[in-house]
């Protein structure tokens, strides 16, 4: 029975002698070597398997079979005439099931089996013994059962120069995060990607113990956990946004997302994950996978600040007056040359699927970006009655068998994008109540967070009217609006 795949570079280490292995370096260039430093990286495929025996309640047997998909003896010959074959290049046999693995750094491939956690190289002994995948050193043993494994390592064999370029200069460690492609040529490159990697880290997803967060150390060849999420979760699917924040789905319908206090002081406090978001979804979640459904805006392919030329002329009133000459007072002041919104910035991608068969997506926002949103569903909550007086705060809370917290982190795109199907009298006092609300510009954010849910804003603050601060039209917000619709 299979139960995982995943498609990996491996690094195939060569154990013949020292004259075969400077053969094969000096030939690098055909064998997935461009560098000619005996270092061979090949795509495969990996099938992870279990045999299913009717006496048994968790398999006790299983096979990691990897894939070959190409000629095999002339892989340059078959790829111009577009040739493709699949051949199994070799198997390991292991002690259970084979729940999920993933690519790992160092072109090493993290597989779980029952509830262990190790890694696996590839080998090629020669003629006489050919490819061999097998076991290195010590795994972690610390779960009931491992059913999902997730790193930040990328396929080094896949990733073109220009590519590594984006990824060095993209202000999100969401993607490529960790990875040293073999393309990078300049000692000073491969340098600061080595320095990069110095955090071997993957994160394990327990059937019943949450999220844990495990480092590879390469001079002991030992999986040592660091930290972990100490609340039950059931989880049902895990991703590893970026090296400290980690997002999970469990069998109560709810997401959740974790950070890795590394900062801290307290070997306590490093030692466990904090709880920075939790949102009720409604549905099974049992796939997460990074990526996007529409055309990336820019090269970096981590981070998009995505802003159209008509929405861009969006300013204040203030603004607006100067420009027509019939305000000149106030033509010198600050606030006359900010604009209304901010610009939406996304970090992370993450696509999502559910048992059901709804296909989603989670983007990660700057703090510009998420106050914005998060003013906008306030505002939508406090204006418009639901169908049913059902309320949403109660509806989006996370709802465990024996938790029940209030929604936090995360905002519901759903509820914000139904914005666009109310008539105009609606919008307008959806924008009214925002202005009031204030918190949607981060630069008084702290100046009027308290105020806007209270509604007590000239006694918390009395200084606030004196200030002048660009206000919202409902233009501005269906421009926002339409800008966070078209990213997915």
């Amino acid at each position: 029975m299979i139960l995982s795949m995943t498609y990996a570079s491996l690094r195939v280490h060569s154990s013949v002698s020292s004259t075969a292995a400077t053969a094969d370096a000096d030939a690098g260039v055909n064998s997935g070597d461009p560098a000619g430093d005996g270092v061979h990286y090949k795509t495969y495929l990996l099938v992870g398997t279990a045999y299913a025996l009717p006496d048994e309640d968790e398999p006790t047997r299983g096979r990691i079979m990897v894939m070959s998909c190409g000629s095999g003896e002339d892989e340059a010959a078959a790829a111009s005439n577009n040739i493709r074959a699949v051949r199994q290049v070799t198997e390991l046999q292991v002690r259970g099931g084979v729940y999920s693995m993933c690519q790992f750094f160092d072109g090493k491939v993290l597989a779980s089996v029952n509830s262990k956690t190790q890694i696996c190289q590839l080998t090629d002994e020669g003629n006489a013994g050919g490819m061999k995948l097998s076991f290195v050193g010590v795994g972690h043993h610390g779960h009931i059962l491992t059913m999902f494994v997730k790193s930040q390592a990328v396929r080094t064999a896949a990733l073109p120069s220009t590519a590594v370029a984006g990824d060095q200069k993209a202000p999100s460690s969401s993607v490529g995060s960790g990875a040293i492609p073999m393309e990078v040529d300049d000692p000073k490159k491969k340098k600061a990607a080595a320095a990069s990697e110095s955090e071997m880290l993957a994160i394990v997803g327990d059937l019943m113990r949450s999220i844990s967060v495990v480092q590879y150390y390469p001079q002991h060849e030992a999986l040592e956990e660091l930290a972990r999420d100490f609340n039950t979760n059931w989880t049902t699917a895990i991703e590893m946004l970026t090296d400290d924040v980690y997002l999970g789905a469990e069998n109560w319908n709810n997401l959740f997302v974790l950070r890795r206090n590394t900062k801290s002081q307290s070997e306590e406090i490093r030692c466990r994950l904090d709880t920075i978001g939790e949102f009720h979804l409604g549905e099974m979640c049992n796939k997460f996978m990074k990526g996007s459904l529409v055309m990336p805006h820019s090269s970096s392919g981590a981070a998009n600040t995505r802003k159209s030329p008509r929405r861009t002329n969006l300013t204040s009133p203030t603004k607006k007056k100067s420009a027509d000459g019939a305000s000149p007072a106030k033509a010198g002041q600050g606030a006359a040359t900010r604009i209304r919104r901010p610009p939406v910035v996304i970090g992370s991608q993450t696509l999502f699927g559910t048992v059901e068969g709804t296909l989603g997506c989670i983007l990660g926002l700057d703090v510009r970006t998420a106050a914005f949103f998060s003013c906008i569903e306030r505002a939508m909550t406090r204006v418009i009655r639901p169908v049913g007086d059902f309320s949403h705060q109660q509806f989006r809370a996370f709802d465990a068998e024996r938790r029940m917290h209030p929604a936090h982190g995360f905002v519901d795109g759903d509820l914000v994008e139904s914005f666009l199907d109310l008539d105009r009298a609606t919008m307008e006092a959806v924008v009214l109540e925002m202005n009031r609300d204030g918190s949607w510009e981060v630069d008084r954010g702290t100046m009027s967070a308290a105020v806007g849910r209270d509604g007590s804003d000239k006694e918390a603050n009395p200084d606030a009217d004196s200030i002048d601060h660009p206000e919202l039209v409902v233009e501005d917000v269906v421009a926002m609006v339409e800008e966070m619709a078209m990213l997915h």
